[in-house]
């Protein structure tokens, strides 16, 4: 099943609970809170290992920082975010 990673992001933002930002994302990775770890393409290299270190689940996402951001509904850009409650999206869908 094919899922538009764009509207189930924007679901869990609204509807789940996540954390925006690259340190407070590694963190939540490395304490085990977070179900999953959306990356920007354009996330920085240090951070990605961090990540990846861990045994979350990583959704690379095709776009960068400054797209990634819209697409959560924020004014900013979004480098690294984690997804702690998926709430009513089907985001998880997207890693398997």
């Amino acid at each position: 099943m094919k899922i538009n990673v764009d509207k189930s992001l924007i679901k869990a933002v609204k509807t789940g609970k996540v954390i925006i930002g690259a340190n407070r994302t590694v963190d939540a990775a490395a304490d085990g809170s977070a179900k999953m770890v959306v990356l920007a393409s354009n996330c920085p290299e240090e951070i990605k290992k961090k990540v990846q270190a861990t045994n979350v689940p990583v959704l690379k996402f095709d776009g960068t920082s400054v797209e990634l951001g819209p697409v959560c509904g924020k004014p900013f850009t979004i480098a690294a975010m984690a997804i702690l409650d998926v709430g009513e999206s089907d985001i998880l869908a997207a890693i398997v």
